[in-house]
């Protein structure tokens, strides 16, 4: 299984992480109806951990609501959730994994030599899986 994101995505979940540094940005990942599960969107969420916004990350209610909103609306899908390590690379910490639900994707986007790398997983089984992130270029829908 890979995780399939547009390009233009990744580049704004870059964004995201430098504009939040040093704290972790957050967020989720979207894919349209007609996307074939590939992610075209975000949602950036305020990280709304309250104890250490640097080395962690809660996303914001707000968001979640906002995407749950599109899904029962059927202008999107949720496909997993994003945050950053902004002083490091893109391996989940023990307290990602801790935290992660399972069969959920993430994906992180690790800016710690100042390029940002991104690595995706998910806890099957009680194991974490690496996910292979593949770019694409940008879905062109009928209407397009």
């Amino acid at each position: 299984m890979a995780l399939r994101v547009e390009r233009a995505v990744l580049d704004e979940i870059a964004n995201h992480a430098r504009e939040c540094a040093p704290r972790e940005c957050c967020g989720v990942l979207l894919a349209e109806p007609d996307s074939a599960g590939v992610v075209t969107s975000i949602l950036r969420a305020d990280n709304a951990e309250p104890d250490d916004p640097t080395h962690r990350y809660l996303v914001d209610h707000r968001a979640q609501l906002a995407a749950l909103d599109l899904e029962i609306e059927g202008r999107g899908e949720t496909v997993g959730y994003y945050h950053s390590h902004p002083f490091g690379g893109p391996t989940p910490s023990p307290t990602d994994i801790a935290q992660a639900v399972p069969d959920t994707l993430y994906l992180i986007c690790g800016l710690g030599n100042h390029e940002p790398h991104f690595a995706a997983w998910r806890i099957e089984g009680g194991t974490v899986v690496a996910v292979e992130v593949v770019a694409v270029a940008v879905l062109l829908t009928p209407d397009s």
